[in-house]
């Protein structure tokens, strides 16, 4: 009995020092302000996320300024699971949210009025946590597109 005892005890210890059962993931919670020179080019004059991460629930406003004013969105993602919403021209999306390594990676499928375009977008963290670099590949009816865009931490929304 003894015996027995021992082993699965070695057994539960090594599994837990070879196959630890939770994995950390960065926290991208915060106010991220688009550092325009080093992103993509855009007609924007400001883009913006306030983030908030709490477990596998992510919430994204986004803030966008151009020469029309200003305007906002918000988007709710479970991590792990398919979401559904609208964007502003009412065309379906579909989104699913997932980790891969350290990396936040968004698939999403748009369309419904325009034809359908399918997004591979990534989120990645600098070691220091101050720098998120988003890179969004898209294929839709016009194309193929890659954008890159890099947003700083910011202290003040």
């Amino acid at each position: 009995m003894k015996r027995v005892f021992s082993v699965v005890i070695c057994f539960v210890l090594a599994r837990g020092f070879f196959c630890p059962s939770a994995q950390t993931h960065p926290d991208f919670s915060g106010f991220w302000q688009q550092n325009m020179e080093k992103s993509s080019k855009t007609s924007l004059q400001r883009y913006a996320n306030r983030i908030t991460q709490a477990g596998e629930m992510l919430t994204v406003t986004t803030i966008m300024g151009g020469s029309r004013g200003e305007s906002s969105y918000d988007r709710t993602y479970v991590i792990g699971k398919e979401n559904q919403s609208r964007d502003r021209d009412g065309d379906q999306l579909t989104s699913v949210v997932r980790w891969e390594g350290d990396t936040l990676v968004f698939l999403t499928t748009e369309g419904e009025h325009t034809g359908t375009i399918e997004t591979r977008e990534t989120w990645t963290l600098s070691p220091d946590r101050k720098t998120l670099t988003k890179v969004r590949l898209s294929h839709g009816p016009h194309g193929d597109t890659e954008q890159h865009y890099v947003l700083e931490k910011s202290v003040t929304p």
